[in-house]
């Protein structure tokens, strides 16, 4: 099923049982963000806010904060990672249409953000509201290719916003600007159909529109309309569109803001002033909680994909690669290992892909990586500290990571966890004949359906 914006998403979702609606009035400033987490925590599904103090828009949250709903996203049967590969590879253009409902009302005249928009405090020692489920959209000043990406975004003053742009191609971007002494023309958009929002978060080579590797994902073209003030393009069904420009050779402080890494960061970063608000009629307003499942699965679907790409080109004995829901720095690898060798080259190469990426753990073919409980148990049984470790110094890691040195250099850690060539019965792991699983399925299966018509 496609979904040309995100209220279809949320139809969709709440027929399949994967939506709460909470009635009770709740503050933009910490308790919709509270009430997320606990949500994420306890059921683990997408929440929808329909009283948000001080405003009559609601808030919606969690929206992919499991595999099961990016799957649905995506439309995807089968293996998810296959799926992606499959999409990514032939992306489709966007196309351009005279207008869209996200031109449905304009505010020009010195749009105040918070007044229209119920933007949240997330943590106890933020400096203030955040942007942080918003895709940040810009233009190569050299060659015209959009760029796009998430980026967290502070609201500082009426227009005025203060954001972290470490990532590239949107610091690259704007690096080039600042050279030539110009501002760069900004759209941050909030409220995407779910494969945009998705797409918004894809590693993509230089040069390659995030939006067409949307429309590859989907099928079908994203549809986009220009802004009033900037030269750029957004989605013609989004919620709500601020346009403005990064202001030159201007830094203020930014945060501290707790981050997805569970801890607070703070920056002098770039100041961006917007113009012009647009929305749809009754909007949505879409926020992501940091350090909750949504970060980590919206990240590692997309960049596990790219991840084992990049690694079967060189090492064609591994199988799958996972991001742990649990800490996007962990990257779970298994292998049909044939050299003893064979896990820590893996590593060693594994260890440089990604800055975001801190540990790797090899794991057999008879190990579940989608399993936690599976991984620690390899860690317990198939690993042995003294000559299954590798440590790998001087290597580039993550903006966000506090104990990285000032220029982002930290040391990483890769984990051997695989049984031994030639020991297999030695390190055979218990299990239930195939025979006797299924038969089993197939009764308690009726028993959980009858449980949840109770």
């Amino acid at each position: 099923m496609k979904f040309d914006d995100l209220r279809g998403f949320i139809k969709y979702l709440e027929k399949e049982s994967e939506l709460v609606r909470i009635r009770e009035e709740l503050s933009p400033e910490y308790e919709v963000p509270a009430a997320m987490k606990y949500m994420d925590q306890k059921l683990g599904s997408a929440v929808m806010f329909e009283h948000v103090k001080g405003y009559d828009i609601p808030v919606i949250g969690n929206l992919l904060g499991s595999r099961k709903r990016i799957r649905m996203a995506l439309s995807a049967h089968g293996d998810l990672t296959a799926h992606y590969l499959h999409g990514t590879k032939k992306p489709i253009k966007a196309v351009l249409v005279e207008s869209g409902p996200v031109r449905d009302i304009t505010l020009t005249r010195d749009p105040d953000i918070l007044r229209t928009i119920p933007v949240l405090v997330h943590h106890e020692r933020d400096a203030g509201p955040y942007f942080t489920g918003a895709m940040l959209i810009a233009k190569d000043p050299d060659t015209g290719v959009r760029g796009m990406g998430i980026h967290r975004i502070q609201v500082k003053g009426k227009n005025r916003l203060g954001m972290l742009l470490y990532s590239p191609p949107l610091s690259h971007f704007f690096k080039r600007y600042e050279e030539r002494g110009e501002a760069m023309d900004i759209a941050i958009v909030s409220g995407m159909d779910p494969v945009t929002y998705f797409s918004s978060v894809i590693w993509a080579p230089r040069g390659v529109d995030k939006f067409e590797l949307a429309g590859g994902l989907k099928g079908e073209p994203i549809r986009l309309v220009k802004c009033q003030s900037v030269d750029l393009e957004v989605p013609a069904e989004a919620e709500f569109v601020l346009e403005g420009r990064v202001l030159p050779h201007v830094r203020e402080p930014e945060g501290p803001f707790g981050e997805e890494t569970g801890v607070y960061t703070a920056y002098d970063n770039p100041v961006a002033e917007i113009d012009v608000i647009t929305c749809r009629k009754n909007p949505i307003y879409h926020g992501l909680m940091p350090f909750t499942r949504e970060g980590c699965v919206l990240i590692g679907v997309s960049w596990e994909a790219e991840n084992l790409k990049s690694i079967k080109k060189q090492f064609p004995q591994v199988e799958k690669a996972h991001i742990s829901p649990l800490d996007f720095g962990q990257l779970v690898i298994q292998i049909d290992k044939k050299s003893e060798k064979d896990p820590k080259e893996v590593i060693d190469y594994a260890l440089d892909l990604n800055p975001y990426t801190k540990s790797v753990v090899i794991v057999d073919m008879d190990v579940d990586l989608y399993d936690p409980k599976e991984v620690a148990w390899a860690l317990s049984n198939r690993f042995q500290p003294d000559k299954d470790m590798v440590i790998k110094k001087g290597v580039a890691g993550s903006v966000i990571d506090p104990s990285a040195s000032e220029n982002h250099m930290t040391s990483k850690i890769g984990f051997d966890a695989t049984r031994p060539l030639g020991q297999k019965e030695k390190f055979e792991k218990i299990r239930i004949p195939d025979g006797v699983l299924t038969k089993i399925e197939g009764i308690m299966k009726g028993y959980l359906s009858e449980t949840s018509k109770r």
